[in-house]
């Protein structure tokens, strides 16, 4: 069942933090030899996906244990094969050999296979250390338009192929993709009725806990310098907004004369927060330093408003509300005025999430059913929706490079998280121990 934000208050007791660990190192890379009405939308509009050979790394077979270049290549093809930009040629036509091709006629096996371009990697050692050559050519002309080493250590190798994989998205894009990327979680795995704060890969590996307080910590967001993390916490009453940073774990209570306190979103220089905040048991919208300083009131309304979001411009906020009937979602300026309604289809819209340039709106809506998850074209007005099937989806949250959006889904007694392309495709479960949801995605590519 749908759990309305706007009347969510969240009952969350937390502890101490507990020490963050570091991500792992980025590889050592050398330097480059050469360079209105809702629709259902299943296919991405206007594109045309660059055709990509990636056959599985060749090894030196005894040195290279199966499963790391399996690591390796699961990762590589996973990565550029939910890409939108690519389609991966089957394998099955692969020709054998000719890697890298070096005849007109062994570049053309190649196109006969479906691709146009061919991204062929090595793996071998070097002392203690592996090494990944990687060369994209174009099988036009056989020219390589990308040749890279990367050195690293053998529990790394899953982060050379995503290092990789966001070179050769940068060589035909100009910006890397996802796969370096974050996501933080809040799930009730460790038992009880506690939920805790996670974090895992942008793909759901490496899940590993970020906070140990044996009670509930919800509805996260991140800075958008990557290092702070807002919440919402019952460690006392009234419910409060508590931040703190991934670099030293230190836990802060940002204290506010509100109650009831919920749905912390960072401004873009991370100097304050929006939340909603009952005044007497009516739910209104607010805007206060980390430290305490300088709160204001932005909204004052009879209505429920909640579920506050930053613009990624900082001088706007969305935010639900009922104010005209069924919950919609609005926006209005920092300092509250020129409010003005932004969803106006279905019966229920909520939980805005702002694209990182600022021109769409991800948010869970409904017509009938279960809620799905729609996109807001701020500039057309137009709204596709994504998900599709049983089962309600809510909290979406796009990928720092807009490719992507990640959300809850929950089928059953189940709720996970997953993913997509912000056309629907490349569906993927990114959790599968106990109930997981809130998913925010850091705000930069690496």
């Amino acid at each position: 069942m749908k759990r309305p934000a706007l009347l969510l208050t969240g009952l969350v007791l937390v502890a101490a933090l507990a020490p963050v660990a570091g991500q792992p190192p980025v590889p050592t890379v050398a330097p480059p030899a050469q360079p209105t009405d809702i629709s259902l939308v299943l296919s991405q509009e206007g594109s045309r996906r660059i055709a990509l050979a990636v056959p599985a790394a060749t090894t030196q077979a005894s040195t290279i244990q199966p499963d790391v270049s399996a690591a390796f290549d699961g990762a590589l093809s996973g990565d550029l094969g939910i890409s939108p930009w690519f389609v991966l040629a089957d394998r099955a036509l692969h020709p054998k050999g000719f890697r890298p091709p070096a005849t007109r006629e062994e570049g053309d096996a190649w196109i006969a296979s479906g691709a146009q371009f061919l991204l062929d990697t090595q793996i071998v050692t070097e002392g203690t250390n592996l090494v990944v050559s990687a060369q994209l050519l174009d099988l036009r002309t056989l020219r390589p338009i990308l040749s890279r080493k990367y050195t690293t250590a053998g529990a790394s190798i899953r982060r050379v192929a995503h290092v990789i994989a966001n070179d050769v998205v940068r060589q035909f894009t100009g910006r890397p993709g996802p796969f370096l990327t974050r996501i933080i979680f809040s799930s009730d795995r460790d038992g009880g009725r506690g939920k805790e704060l996670y974090v895992m890969d942008y793909d759901g590996e490496n899940q590993r806990r970020i906070t140990s307080h044996k009670s509930l910590s919800i509805a996260p967001d991140w800075s958008y310098d990557g290092d702070k993390v807002a919440y919402q916490s019952f460690v006392s009453t009234p419910p409060g907004i508590y931040w703190f940073s991934l670099a030293t774990g230190t836990r802060n209570r940002i204290p506010v004369t509100t109650e009831l306190n919920s749905a912390p979103s960072f401004s873009p220089d991370g100097r304050t927060v929006a939340y909603a905040g009952s005044v007497r048991g009516n739910p209104e919208i607010f805007v206060v330093g980390l430290d305490g300083s300088n709160p204001r009131r932005l909204t004052n309304s009879t209505a429920i408003d909640s579920s506050p979001r930053f613009a990624p411009n900082g001088r706007e906020i969305a935010f639900t509300s009922n104010r005209q009937g069924t919950p919609q979602i609005y926006l209005m300026d920092l300092e509250g005025a020129n409010v003005r309604k932004l969803t106006l289809t279905g019966n229920w819209s909520d939980e805005a999430a702002f694209s990182p340039d600022g021109g769409r709106l991800a948010y869970a809506c409904r017509n009938e059913g279960d809620f799905q998850i729609c996109i807001l074209d701020l500039a057309t007005g137009r709204t596709v929706q994504i998900s599709s099937g049983p089962g309600t989806n809510e909290n979406p949250a796009w990928s720092p490079d807009g490719s992507r959006i990640a959300w809850e889904l929950q089928r059953g007694s189940s709720t996970q998280i997953v993913s997509a392309g912000i056309d629907g495709s490349a569906f993927k479960v990114l959790t599968s121990v106990g109930n997981n949801g809130y998913p925010v995605w850091q705000r930069t590519t690496e």
